[in-house]
């Protein structure tokens, strides 16, 4: 376990593919750490838990395909290339629909992260 700072420049997205294609502790583990590295990129775009949440429902319900064919899936272009690079990154491991909502399930995780922070700041 390294602290959360530690975490910063962790590349999301190569993590994302890994932990979509691995299973265990091992997938725990690095989807733990991505989640809260992305939380740390979220924060940096001033992206809020809430839209998190609410597209992580949408990929519940669309698929993260769908997800990624939504015009703009965050609202500003900073955002929402944010989020493209993190759902590209789920579909390049091939994913199912359990894998859907496992990506789903990370990114409810990076919302929560977020949350937890902004109510200790």
């Amino acid at each position: 376990m390294r602290p959360d700072t530690d975490l910063r420049d962790l590349d999301v997205e190569a993590a994302i593919t890994q932990g979509m294609s691995w299973t265990g502790a091992a997938r725990s583990a690095l989807f733990r750490e991505a989640a809260i590295a992305a939380s740390w990129q979220a924060e940096k775009l001033d992206v809020g838990p809430y839209p998190l949440t609410f597209l992580a429902r949408y990929v519940r319900a669309a698929g993260v395909r769908g997800a990624l064919e939504l015009p703009e899936p965050l609202i500003g272009a900073e955002p929402a290339e944010l989020v493209r690079g993190w759902m590209s990154a789920a579909v390049a491991a091939d994913t199912t629909v359990a894998d859907d909502d496992l990506f789903a399930q990370w990114l409810d995780t990076v919302a929560m992260f977020l949350a937890v922070r902004r109510q200790a700041a």
